[in-house]
């Protein structure tokens, strides 16, 4: 069992070496304009630096301007009555910074990158003057707000992202040049060449966010879950493994049509939220403490036409603790669609998936209806973290049949298998924001401004290599192809 100081550490130590990564590759992005008050504002001021926020002016808007990414980083300078704790959330058009998750989640990404728009940071005396990043970075953005939740007030020295994507503030830098006697088509280039510098990445820019050890198997982020492609075939099987919840909660995910990507049965396990790490905006409606909640879908709140449903919610007969080891079993009948969770020796449910109100076509994502076939994964909600280890699925039938195994303890094994690693090669993706994919359609029109833009030919070939990997025998090429896993 590890303390909450030691995962605290942990914590602190991946978004230091996410940000070393990446620091002399790209540098940094910075706030272009600043807007303090009370709600989301798009009437910015030049931005300088430092900023306070308090209970007269709880909110910060922040405006890059354009398009960026990266891993958040802030650097505060003082906080009174602490500890502070600020709401941060992310956004690629203005208006998404009004919503309560901002304009996310994000369902083609993977754990290189946050599926979640909104987290949660708390400050204390011990963290003036100190970088603290978050846990994963961010896909594109222009906006960012930082909302004062607790304590009375806090300065912040400077705050930005450790850019993942190229930094280009003045375009006339760029090789590819367009220049009309038409003010609109010249905007329009703009536009174009400020998608393709964020859509399109360097290799090794994304970095992973999973690690693991001998001792606690592997360190798992709150965000879309990490899929195993050695289990995507599974069916009617007995799930094994340990799970230690960090803080708040821990995701975790069957039935789930990796081929496809599409949809799966979520499972989220929640803590009894002490005090002592829980935030003060945690969603207890969505998951109240001690408790197991069921859906179907992505994930467990809607995400742009992709609709999720919550199946139900469950007590846990006893308090779920933090940082204490929780053997679980999920018991998975494909043919009758029967699913049996239990923690600690104690069943939580037992359901059965076309009897839980719900039409066929509601439980089904263009065509594919999964009734308990498919992968697992692991993941987690927003500002969460977990530990799991020791994986283990035997048939249902034959509980000698090992049908899949892993001690998540070895990250070399681990990351590549869960499509957590970083990208081998230069990759243009479907978009800045959204996806951490290669959607082939898109690919063909990204290339056409590539050479009257920022010219990165290596990020045209890296994109093909990718899909070579991915192709067919017979030559067809994928839709889309991730660019986080082990080459199949």
């Amino acid at each position: 069992m590890r303390s909450i100081g030691v995962a605290v550490l942990l914590w602190s130590a991946l978004g230091a070496v996410s940000l070393a990564d990446n620091l002399d590759k790209h540098g940094v992005f910075t706030p272009k304009k600043i807007a303090l008050g009370s709600v989301p504002s798009m009437d910015g001021q030049s931005y300088s630096g430092g900023f306070t926020l308090s209970a007269g002016e709880p909110l910060a808007t922040l405006d890059y301007d354009y398009e960026v990414a990266g891993l958040p980083y802030f650097v505060a300078s003082s906080v009174s009555n602490g500890p502070v704790e600020i709401e941060v959330k992310y956004a690629e058009q203005f208006p998404a910074l009004s919503l309560n998750y901002s304009d996310g989640p994000s369902q083609f990404t993977t754990s290189i990158a946050n599926s979640r728009r909104v987290e949660t940071h708390r400050f204390t005396g011990d963290e003036i003057g100190a970088t603290v990043t978050s846990m994963l970075s961010q896909p594109g953005q222009r906006w960012q707000s930082l909302r004062l939740l607790t304590g009375d007030s806090i300065t912040f020295q400077t705050v930005g992202l450790q850019a993942s994507v190229e930094v280009i503030d003045d375009l006339t830098n760029l090789p590819g040049k367009f220049s009309s006697s038409n003010a609109k088509y010249d905007e329009i280039w703009t536009l174009g060449v400020r998608a393709v510098t964020a859509a399109c990445l360097d290799a090794g820019s994304q970095v992973p966010s999973w690690s693991s050890s001998e001792e606690n198997g592997t360190f798992v982020p709150g965000t879309r879950p990490g899929i195993s492609y050695r289990t995507w075939n599974l069916t009617d099987y007995v799930l094994n493994f340990e799970s230690q919840i960090i803080r708040g909660g821990a995701g975790y995910t069957i039935a789930y049509d990796l081929t496809g990507n599409r949809d799966g049965v979520q499972i989220h396990l929640a803590s009894e939220y002490p005090n002592d790490t829980t935030f003060s905006n945690i969603n207890t409606t969505l998951f109240p403490a001690n408790t197991v909640t069921l859906a179907y879908g992505y994930d467990f709140a809607n995400a742009t036409s992709m609709t999720s449903y919550i199946l139900g919610q469950y007590d846990v007969p006893f308090n779920v603790k933090e940082n204490v080891w929780y053997p679980v079993e999920i018991r998975v009948n494909s043919t009758a669609g029967n699913i049996v969770f239990s923690i600690d020796g104690q069943q939580v449910f037992d359901i059965i998936l076309t009897e839980m109100g719900f039409t066929d076509e509601q439980l089904s994502f263009y065509g594919y209806a999964s009734r308990g076939e498919g992968a697992i994964g692991f993941g987690g909600w927003q500002d969460q973290a977990s530990y799991v280890r020791n994986v283990t699925a035997t048939s249902l039938s034959d509980s000698s049949e090992v049908l899949y195994s892993n001690p998540m303890t070895d990250e070399s094994v681990v990351v590549p298998e869960f499509g957590g690693q970083s990208n081998a090669y230069g990759v243009c993706l479907d978009g800045a924001k959204r996806d951490r994919y290669i959607w082939l359609g898109d690919f063909y029109h990204t290339t056409r401004i590539m050479g009257v833009a920022n010219s990165k030919p290596e990020q045209i070939a890296g994109t093909w290599e990718f899909l070579f990997e991915y192709q067919a025998d017979y030559g067809q090429f994928p839709g889309f192809a991730p660019i986080s896993y082990q080459s199949p």
